[in-house]
């Protein structure tokens, strides 16, 4: 199994082995068998007074032969955090979910669930009690063309949809708007472009990882 080593600045741009010596911040991904992301180490000045460049943490993501728990007793420990991802699911459409654990200091901090689409831009997310297992922070996004749906940047949702405990709909927040109910949203302007009635994928928290393309 070969492993490529490439390097980002705290941007998410590609840079170059040379640049990283110049820089305070900057990202170390692992990849494995050609394009598959592996590791991300993470690294930054160890302190204000103290510029020298450690390791400060990382995003871990595990294949399904791989020990969870294992591997978080490897890394949790090496620096202040961590995120170990795991139970990758996929669809036909490249969207790609996970399970995911963050690691603070050492400690179990937050556990939760996300879903990405083909262009890694998050879809779907929620957070999940440590004590009770229940989901807290049901919530998904769309982005859309930029001339359709005015926003800032391509990488920021257009429509952000939270659910209640039930994974009904409580509310809709459109970019740079309030929070809106269902019915008002459908009475809106901004709902001229967005199919939603279409858009079934939004109408309930579950499924998270979609069956149907978003359009």
């Amino acid at each position: 199994m070969s492993t490529v080593i490439k390097h980002t600045n705290d941007s998410g741009n590609y840079i170059t082995d040379q640049q990283v010596s110049f820089l305070q911040f900057y990202n170390k991904e692992f990849f494995i068998n050609g394009n598959e992301l592996k590791l991300i180490e993470k690294y930054g000045p160890q302190g204000r007074s103290n510029k020298s460049v450690v390791l400060k943490g990382g995003e871990y993501y595990l294949s399904p032969d791989e020990d969870l728990q294992l591997i978080i007793n490897q890394h949790s420990t090496t620096a202040p955090y961590w995120t170990f991802c795991y139970n990758k699911q996929t669809n036909n459409y490249g969207d790609v979910y996970w399970e995911y654990l963050f690691y603070k200091n050492g400690e179990l901090d937050v556990k939760g669930r996300q879903v990405f689409n083909n262009e890694k831009l998050l879809i779907a997310s929620c957070t999940i009690d440590l004590e009770t297992n229940q989901l807290k922070n049901r919530r998904k996004f769309f982005y859309g063309d930029l001339n359709f749906y005015k926003r800032n940047e391509y990488e920021s949702h257009f429509l952000s949809v939270s659910y209640n405990e039930n994974n009904d709909v409580s509310d809709i927040y459109i970019y740079d708007d309030d929070y809106q109910s269902v019915n008002e949203f459908l009475s809106s302007t901004n709902s001229i472009h967005f199919d939603w009635l279409g858009n079934t994928y939004f109408h309930s928290f579950e499924p998270i990882l979609p069956t149907t393309i978003i359009a």
